[in-house]
């Protein structure tokens, strides 16, 4: 059966996994397929399982484990908008760059956000291209959690269910994730501020973001913090957060960009 991903329990916020063909319908005929380009697969794999829809299938499962089976049997959804997500949230350093060059295609320039908000900048898709550099991938947090919403509301449409539906499976499987969205701040730049999810030093503490949480917009903190994750040792470095600051609804943006893919379609 495979080496089996363990520890999986229902009251994981999220499961860690790391245009619909019809044709295969399974990961698990859809490997044996020629027309699967090289990364291709890799990439679709990676789409079902970033998603809400992809963690809700493995918890149904109602096991401890999850085996290779369990994720061949997922549906099988070949988007090239949702593979472009996956990269941008994968491809964060240069060993990830044959990966991101084997993957390109001058469609990804044409695609775009499926909200307005200036910390998703309108030129994030446009200014790609086929070589891999720094700006390539998504690196804030507001930018990243948003092309985690598109990939849930893709994987959904995909696959035939309905925007309620999708809703109701965030509403009552996921209440640890409806935990942390309602308790996480985002500043001006799209940076995390503060949030109910344990991040360390990157983070305001509780009282400490009480004192800030009502500062006028274009208002600066900085705060300086050890950081150890890079070779050398620990070294300080500052972060900067500006106001205003604000919380996300993950129904409300479910509710955006399916009214935007909808058009789009």
């Amino acid at each position: 059966m495979g080496e089996a991903l363990r520890n999986i329990t229902p009251s994981n916020s999220k499961v860690s996994l790391s245009k619909n063909t019809g044709l295969p319908r399974s990961l698990s005929t859809a490997r044996n397929d020629g027309y699967i380009s090289k990364y291709g697969l890799l990439l679709d794999l990676s789409s079902i399982c970033f998603s809400l829809i992809g963690d809700f299938y493995i918890k149904t499962k109602g096991r401890g484990d999850v085996y290779e089976s369990d994720l061949m049997n997922l549906p099988y959804i070949s988007d090239n908008r949702l593979r472009l997500r996956v990269l941008l949230l994968s491809c964060l350093t240069k060993y990830y760059a044959e990966l991101w060059e084997g993957s390109f295609i001058p469609e990804f320039t044409q695609d775009s956000w499926a909200k307005d908000d200036p910390r998703l900048p309108k030129d994030t898709f446009s200014k790609l291209s086929n070589k891999w550099d720094w700006h390539t991938p998504l690196r804030t947090d507001f930018a990243r959690r948003q092309a985690l919403i598109e990939i849930d509301v893709l994987t959904a449409m995909a696959i035939g269910m309905t925007l309620d539906e999708l809703c109701t499976i965030y509403r009552i499987q996921f209440p640890v994730l409806q935990s942390y969205e309602k308790n996480t701040w985002f500043d001006a730049k799209g940076r995390i501020v503060f949030s109910a999810k344990n991040m360390g030093d990157l983070i305001y503490k509780r009282k400490d973001f009480e004192r800030i949480k009502d500062a006028k917009a274009g208002e600066v903190f900085t705060r300086t913090i050890t950081d150890d994750t890079k070779p050398g040792g620990p070294f300080q470095r500052k972060i900067e957060y500006v106001a205003p600051f604000d919380c996300c609804d993950r129904e409300k943006d479910y509710e955006t960009a399916w009214k935007f893919f909808e058009l789009r379609n």
